[in-house]
């Protein structure tokens, strides 16, 4: 009997809890990673299991950059990528590098509650900026600055989910992406892009990343393996100007321990080079399309008074439910009918989202996402 847990994941018995945005356990690529060890230890033999390079495994940056050219049409130098223990970990890091106790930064709202943690724990003064169907709202992004100015503050950052956003799944449109790198160019306004799931596209390309429209040193862009590939690797990248990669890239932390998780990221240069990842992310793609299908049509069918939008890719759905109805409430009860989500407040700094609720459609088959929408329809009307 294991005294510790060994996952983050716990779900109660008997509910289809749609709070966890995480994959299915019965996809995650288990068989890809034992063939992956087999490869990385018979090319690299002993340098598999040494201190990693500071910026991290060269292999699997060059697979990296030779990507992100062919897919996003800007190419990098070796000195504007590095390798990062996830999302989480890079934001970390950029806040380490970036910011000082009581520094101001920007978020959307609603925005993802658990980087909010992250900035929180850095006690930095977070303000949010609105969003709407179209994404981020840049002329309030513009006042917002205009009034730090007043005061004789500047925002260090502005962190941002423009592509698959979570919790609402929307995408920042084309235009104002346009827009809200201009303007930071202008104003000397770091942006944080967090695109963790440009790679979850399920109705076409996602647009153009934040990083790949603005001039040099305007985007920090964190990508990861966490969602296209499997969340146990703790492993991601940024890309971003040479001076802010560099920063991180050679500081104390990487100096005494090396690049991180090493040893997983050799192994993840196998599976990418024996092309184990896009057979992994086709496999994501294909089952999260109809997994996001059957709980959009079931939501619809079951629950009338909700509205929403299908989101294009990512995770997760963001439901409206009606004036009256206070989902903290509502999730409160919701479990006595077998079902959970993230009541809308959560995503909020400052107030708001009291008639909205997150559901991730990843974790659960269609039929017990369809299962999970009757049940949240009792819960409603109970």
């Amino acid at each position: 009997m294991n005294s510790f847990p060994v996952v983050q994941l716990a779900v109660k018995p008997g509910v289809i809890d749609l709070a966890w945005g995480q994959p299915d356990p019965k996809l995650l690529p288990v068989a890809a990673m034992q063939r992956a060890t087999e490869l990385a230890l018979s090319k690299y033999g002993s340098d598999t299991l040494a201190y990693g390079a500071d910026a991290g495994a060269g292999p699997l940056l060059d697979y990296l950059a030779a990507r992100v050219e062919r897919t996003e049409g800007r190419a990098l130098n070796p000195d504007q990528i590095m390798l990062t223990g996830g999302n989480s970990d890079a934001l970390d890091q950029i806040a380490t590098n970036f910011t000082e106790p009581g520094d101001t930064v920007l978020v959307e709202a609603p925005t993802y509650h658990l980087a909010v943690r992250i900035l929180r724990d850095h006690r930095l003064d977070i303000v949010p900026i609105p969003t709407d169907e179209d994404g981020l709202r840049v002329n309030d992004l513009q006042e917002q600055l205009a009034e730090l100015k007043r005061a004789g503050r500047q925002a260090r950052f502005l962190y941002t989910i423009p592509t698959f956003h979570n919790p609402t799944g929307r995408n920042l449109s084309e235009g104002r992406r346009r827009g809200l790198v201009k303007i930071a160019a202008q104003e000397h306004l770091l942006i944080v892009e967090d695109d963790v799931y440009r790679e979850l596209a399920y109705d076409g390309p996602a647009l153009p990343s934040l990083w790949s429209l603005a001039q040099e040193g305007v985007v920090l862009r964190m990508g990861s393996f966490a969602k296209s590939f499997a969340p146990g690797v703790r492993l991601g990248w940024l890309t971003g100007k040479s001076e802010h990669i560099q920063r991180m890239a050679l500081g104390g932390l990487r100096d005494s321990g090396g690049g991180v998780n090493h040893f997983t990221a050799m192994l993840v240069a196998a599976v990418c080079e024996n092309g184990l990842y896009d057979a992994q992310l086709e496999k994501f793609r294909w089952t999260y399309r109809e997994r996001r299908d059957a709980l959009c049509d079931a939501i619809e069918r079951e629950l009338p008074e909700a509205t929403f939008e299908k989101p294009g890719g990512g995770f997760f759905v963001w439901i409206k439910l009606p004036d009256t109805v206070d989902t903290q409430v509502l999730r409160g009860r919701a479990p006595e009918y077998g079902v959970d989500f993230i009541h809308g407040a959560r995503f909020f700094i400052e107030g708001g989202g009291t008639h909205f609720l997150r559901v991730a459609f990843s974790l659960y088959s269609p039929q017990e996402l369809e299962q999970a929408a009757q049940r949240l329809a009792l819960a409603f009307r109970a």
